[in-house]
């Protein structure tokens, strides 16, 4: 059952999806509110009124979950049901659809979001909150209110809004755990800033070239391992070659330094773990542990020695996107998994 906020017919109408996260809690005690789809419809109009002026609002709650606990059977359901409740893809339903998330994972769901709508067609707007919405000096309220506008604006991808940003998705990070302004897209920028106006920067939205296709299947069969001075890589190694003999694993993600150089020397030698990787036909993925820049594993012996062992550089990809779009593609076998990542799906890398 979904529940309803009235209005004109002739407004926009905007769906949200109620997943979770701080901005749902409950205070003092910090605790989720476990309510009907119909009482968290109310409780957000009357907190926040001009959701009401600005759309008619729908609201489903498939969970109420800490977005620490959301995972991939969680990103499959909820894109099946952007979809299915939203009208994705069809000349009906919802001008667009925000989704409330908690915000320690809302760029990992955001980013696999930015890859299993294809070619979307209207927006796709995740917020959330660093503070409930019953709280003082909250920030739930405005971020709310600024999703929903978004959400009625010709925006055909998926975005967080938060703080005073629209940010494409699949750029995003999460890079502070107290300030408002707790996301940012390092390599890329804004599209669009929240202020006395609402603006978006023009061209900045990726547009659809094609007819909108749910593609939901992923494979998480990946590590993720982030190089530290001293990290024992024949520990790591043995570890994955049991790994991949016992089929739980696919691929590596190894966050290397700087543009994604890697050590070569010592108990650190990352060559045996990269042979021990190929061996088993294993993936591997290497991103930076940087912020900004790109990886050019040209520049170091150890970038060189990755490119032997038939590694995938990232290039300025967030990790959040690479995780994602690794597991992602792996699911979509018309290409291999370098032939995705040399493709720019959704906005989520620069390429050349």
């Amino acid at each position: 059952m979904r529940g309803k906020a009235g209005g004109l017919m002739s407004r926009p109408k905007v769906l949200i999806i109620h997943t979770g996260g701080t901005l749902g809690m409950q205070l003092p005690e910090g605790t989720r509110l476990e309510l009907g789809e119909e009482e968290h419809l109310a409780r957000l109009t009357e907190r926040v009124p001009e959701l009401s002026e600005m759309a008619d609002i729908d609201l489903v709650a498939p969970w109420n979950n800490d977005s620490s606990d959301v995972g991939p059977d969680h990103w499959q359901a909820l894109a099946q049901l952007i979809v299915d409740q939203g009208g994705i893809g069809t000349d009906h339903g919802y001008s667009g659809v925000v989704v409330i998330h908690g915000t320690d994972t809302l760029a990992y769901t955001a980013s696999m979001m930015a890859f299993m709508l294809r070619h979307l067609d209207r927006p796709v707007i995740f917020t959330g909150s660093q503070r409930p919405l019953d709280s003082w000096r909250t920030d739930a309220r405005a971020n709310l209110a600024a999703a929903v506008e978004c959400a009625t604006r010709k925006i055909s991808e998926v975005c967080i809004v938060f703080g005073d940003s629209i940010l494409r998705a699949c750029r995003s990070s999460k890079i502070d755990a107290r300030s408002y302004n707790a996301f940012a897209a390092p390599s890329f920028g804004t599209i669009g800033q929240i202020g006395t106006e609402l603006s978006l920067v023009p061209q900045a939205s990726h547009e659809p070239d094609a007819e909108f296709q749910l593609k939901s299947d992923l494979d998480a069969r990946v590590l993720a391992l982030t190089l530290f001075p001293g990290v024992d890589t024949g520990m790591v190694a043995r570890n994955v070659q049991a790994s991949a003999e016992a089929g739980v694993l696919r691929a590596v993600l190894i966050r290397g330094f700087g543009v994604g150089n890697v050590p070569i020397d010592g108990l650190s030698d990352l060559r045996p773990l990269l042979a021990n990787a190929t061996g088993n036909g294993l993936e591997i993925v290497i991103s930076s542990q940087c912020y900004r820049g790109h990886t050019d594993l040209s520049m170091y012996p150890g970038g060189r020695a990755l490119v032997d062992a038939g590694a995938i550089a990232a290039r300025d990809m967030t990790f959040e996107a690479a995780i994602t779009k690794t597991m992602w593609s792996l699911a979509q076998p018309e290409k291999s998994l370098r032939a995705w990542f040399e493709t720019n799906l959704a906005g989520e890398v620069s390429l050349g």
